[in-house]
């Protein structure tokens, strides 16, 4: 897969999981979680640290100049190395996605976008069974619901753009882990 690759789907439907699985595969493929990467900012006690970690405790969406700012450091570091980037949970707003797509032709690249598809009642059965197993501050019930809305309300028109510009693959998120990494490898012609 010589494409840079864009991981998304409503909370829950497994996307990091089939990321780490694809990194096992996809050795020139860099991996980038943006959920992960705004955690870790989250860790410091600091400005730019609390600024995110009050928004992130809410599900509220991160201002885009610093979602922009990461994905494109992220794009920079592949391009140098002769990787490709794999990005899981960006963009999630029109406004990213126009980011990303004029990024993406700047910098001579091309890529496809991954839909886990996954319905609203088993996305939150998963994310509450997830947050039984770890302690994350963004899974409590009102920041699920809140990302869930923006998934819905913001998201689905998003992967609607990339659909419209045959760019969007679907995948069925509600099978077993082995059997949506089979289907994504089939997608991914891997």
């Amino acid at each position: 897969m010589k494409k840079d690759i864009i991981l998304l789907g409503i909370q829950g439907c497994g996307k990091g999981t089939q990321a780490k699985l694809l990194c096992e595969i996809l050795s020139d493929h860099l991996y980038f979680e943006m959920g992960k990467t705004l955690r870790a900012l989250t860790s410091n006690n600091n400005l730019i640290g609390n600024y995110v970690k009050g928004i992130m405790e809410h599900g509220d969406m991160i201002d885009n100049y610093i979602t922009h700012y990461l994905v494109l450091t992220g794009l920079h570091i592949v391009k140098k190395n002769d990787k490709y980037i794999m990005i899981d949970g960006f963009p999630r707003l029109m406004e990213q996605a126009d980011f990303f797509i004029e990024k993406e032709a700047k910098l001579e690249r091309d890529f496809v976008v991954i839909q886990y598809v996954l319905s609203k009642e088993k996305a939150i059965e998963r994310l509450m069974s997830r947050a039984k197993l770890e302690s994350r501050d963004d899974d409590t019930l009102e920041a699920m619901n809140t990302r869930i809305a923006i998934f819905e309300n913001e998201t689905m028109p998003v992967l609607k753009h990339f659909e419209d510009m045959g760019k969007l693959v679907k995948i069925d998120a509600e099978g077993t882990v082995e059997e949506i990494f089979e289907a994504t490898k089939k997608a991914l012609e891997l």
